[in-house]
């Protein structure tokens, strides 16, 4: 079907969840989730499909659970909280084919909140010594050092490093000591209350403008981990 947005059911599903975080409930709400998240999440993701594929083609939107839709379901099998279920939901487009090491860019839906943004998530130790060796060379880490102050200036968040200290072979001493601490790399632009174009087919250029934002660290990131195309980083 075609996406004329998010019905206001959607966040107010994910609210209720939050209070009734139980399997009974969810199952005897499955077809609320269905109708009022999953099925228009489905469409969020063709209709934003259609719009990468006019920038960039190798952009994935796939409009499956486990493709661009993160399951709802919390893998519980090594915290304490066994909570069984999210209480946002994710969105994901990726770059290239690999889905779970690729860069790319990201939605979550909270009950009051929404969160676009994009990065890297999860780095193999290939990846990451490719990132290693980029930030803290010359030219390429400080074009990317410029590209983080940009989107710190634009409302964008990049979180805390996964690092206490730099890893062996840096110092602390160096360029760009803190962001070599980093295992991961995104950046988030937490809006809230939503957006009122969440709840119109104007969502989608709403959230393709953000993209366009972080769109740089995207290539970046892309060109130093996976090699795909190379952004422009003259400086």
């Amino acid at each position: 079907m075609r996406f004329t947005g998010f019905p206001p059911g959607a966040q107010q599903f994910l609210a209720q969840l939050a209070q009734n975080n139980d399997r009974a409930w969810f199952t005897e709400n499955r077809e609320v989730y269905q109708r009022d998240l999953l099925g228009p999440e489905k469409d969020f993701v063709d209709a934003i499909g259609a719009k990468f594929a006019q920038i960039d083609q190798r952009v994935q939107a796939v409009p499956a659970v486990n493709r661009s839709i993160f399951r709802i379901n919390r893998d519980i099998r090594f915290t304490p909280d066994k909570s069984p279920y999210k209480t946002f939901s994710d969105l994901w487009f990726w770059v290239g084919e690999d889905r779970k090491f690729a860069a790319g860019y990201f939605v979550r839906i909270l009950p009051d909140a929404i969160w676009v943004g994009g990065g890297q998530y999860q780095m193999n130790p290939d990846r990451l010594r490719r990132f290693r060796a980029a930030v803290a060379d010359g030219v390429r880490g400080r074009w990317i050092e410029s590209v983080l102050s940009d989107l710190a200036a634009a409302g964008y968040e990049m979180g805390e490093p996964s690092l206490k200290r730099v890893p062996a072979g840096f110092s602390a001493q160096q360029a760009r000591a803190d962001l070599l601490r980093f295992t991961e790399i995104h950046v988030i632009a937490k809006i809230s209350p939503p957006p009122v174009e969440m709840q119109s087919v104007a969502f989608v250029e709403w959230c393709m403008e953000r993209f366009s934002a972080v769109k740089p660290l995207v290539d970046w990131l892309t060109e130093e981990l996976a090699g795909l195309y190379p952004p422009d980083m003259r400086l």
